[in-house]
């Protein structure tokens, strides 16, 4: 348990508003550039939901320099949670958008969803061509305020050194392998299914 556990913890216990709902809770996971903002931006256009990035929640926190190496991380994940946990309570459908390198975080925001009746998919995004991942990383500029426009290909080789195996049924899903449109489809298919699950 870390420090902050507490703190993650209170929005487990939050009671849905309409308990006969069942949204859906969709975590878009992977290291940079492996294609993870571009499917959870179109999941929140398919299915008029919310999406959350945690690159858009730092970018706005960093003009207000509260962020230090030891709060980054926590920090931006109760800001995740707050959000996926105020959403599902109202009944509708979240995407986040977020490395979930980390077992212990991606466990979060499952607890979370089901404490709150909703369904929870969880997605990995790869990207098998290191070329075309290094090419795509370096060359993009997300646009997000208050943050870098990319990250060093350095970081992103770490964060794959990083990431823990994922025990729970997922999918995964490979940009060097199939398109956009095409994962996309997946994933909605993978929501559909969940949806059907709970009736």
């Amino acid at each position: 348990m870390t420090d902050y556990e507490p703190v993650f913890q209170r929005y487990e216990r939050l009671a849905p508003l309409d308990p006969s709902a069942t949204p859906v809770a969709i975590l878009v996971a992977g290291a940079p550039g492996a294609g993870k903002s571009t499917l959870a931006e179109g999941l929140a256009r398919e299915l008029r939901a919310a999406v959350f990035s945690m690159d858009w929640q730092l970018g706005a926190l960093t003009p207000f320099r509260v962020l230090t190496d030891e709060n980054v991380d926590p920090l931006a994940e109760t800001m995740l949670i707050a959000a996926l946990a105020r959403q599902l309570q109202l009944g509708l459908d979240v995407v986040l958008d977020v490395t979930g390198h980390e077992v212990a975080s991606r466990d979060r925001y499952r607890r979370v969803a089901e404490s709150l009746g909703a369904r929870f998919v969880g997605v990995e995004c790869v990207c098998s061509d290191a070329d075309a991942h290094r090419s795509r990383v370096e060359s993009r500029d997300r646009g997000i305020p208050g943050w870098r426009p990319t990250v060093p290909w350095e970081h992103v080789v770490r964060m794959q050194g990083l990431w823990e195996a994922w025990p729970e049924p997922h999918l995964v899903l490979d940009s060097a392998k199939q398109d956009a449109e095409t994962s996309l489809k997946q994933v909605l298919e993978a929501v559909a299914a969940a949806r059907n699950a709970s009736r």
